[in-house]
């Protein structure tokens, strides 16, 4: 079975039920991992949590995902990160996130944890990264992540990264382009949406982000465009692929998570890249019609 690593944050998330709020939990390319999970690849976590009740919760129930979390770093004293997810009268929602004193803010702080990383991150196929990663590290720790990941890929194995942009976690947006474009010269998978690349690069007159990408050093650039479906950008050329329709939309939440996983998976099971979108549409299809960044776990991702 290949093995994918993710590298992230996962949040504890309380959501509105009724005149309440259910306790559950999330992050992007924790999101990815769950998925992935489900699709069949063996998938390890990279983090850090606290070591307080709320920690050994999430633990907990990322195990019960079937997500590795042997190298998940607990730091003493420390809580996780907290959003709550509010939804108003005509059901649109909104989020307020606590991030500032976020564990893995702190995940490469020196120690035995850090020396052993790399052996760590080795024994995986595939690793998995965003910009939120990146934004939550200090810069000194982003360079050193980046410098294990280019180590990482030089010794054989790939990497995926998406530049899942939140402006709120950055200076500028000018600074978090220069990250993201660092972290496009050393993946195989660059897995960017067209809103994020316009987002990112909003100063820059008439960008094209498959060229900028490709210049940047990107093996295989997976630009997604919602509704549009999926452009593939490859030494071969360029390929369209469909976005899948669905009756309605529930819950846009983790599409491109969802999105990810899939993509990742059929790649690693060497599928080729129109393949691997075409069962990435149908994930993120399937996600997008249920409620929840995590939709429940006996819904089929795909039709069997």
């Amino acid at each position: 079975m290949k093995s994918l690593g993710v590298i992230g944050e996962c949040m504890l998330e309380l959501r509105a039920d009724g005149e309440n709020y259910r306790l559950g939990y999330g992050g992007d390319v924790f999101n990815t991992a769950v998925y992935a999970t489900r699709l069949g690849l063996e998938t390890r976590f990279f983090s850090a949590t606290g070591d307080d009740h709320y920690s050994a919760y999430l633990l907990n129930a990322w195990a019960g995902e079937g997500v590795d979390t042997n190298h998940v770093r607990q730091l003493s004293g420390m809580k996780p990160s907290l959003y709550i997810i509010a939804i108003d009268s005509q059901g649109e929602r909104s989020f307020q996130y606590w991030r500032e004193a976020s564990p893995f803010r702190h995940w490469l702080r020196s120690g035995q944890y850090r020396d052993d990383l790399f052996e760590k991150l080795r024994d995986c196929d595939c690793l998995y990264f965003s910009s939120i990663t990146l934004a939550l590290l200090p810069d000194a720790d982003k360079t050193h992540l980046l410098k294990l990941l280019k180590r990482f890929r030089a010794q054989g194995g790939t990497i995926g990264f998406d530049p899942n942009y939140r402006a709120g976690l950055w200076p500028s947006a000018d600074i978090a382009a220069s990250w993201v474009d660092e972290a496009y010269q050393i993946c195989d998978y660059a897995m960017p949406s067209a809103d994020d690349e316009a987002l990112l690069r909003a100063s820059t007159e008439s960008h094209d982000p498959i060229t900028h990408i490709e210049a940047m050093g990107a093996q295989e650039v997976v630009l997604k465009r919602g509704a549009e479906g999926v452009t593939l950008a490859l030494p071969t050329g360029t390929e369209r692929v469909a976005a899948t329709t669905v009756p309605a939309i529930a819950d846009t939440t983790a599409a491109g998570d969802a999105f990810n996983a899939g993509y990742l998976y059929r790649r690693l099971q060497g599928a080729d890249p129109a393949d691997a979108a075409a069962l990435a549409v149908r994930v993120a299809a399937t996600v997008i019609q249920h409620s929840g960044a995590i939709i429940p776990a006996d819904i089929p991702l795909v039709d069997p």
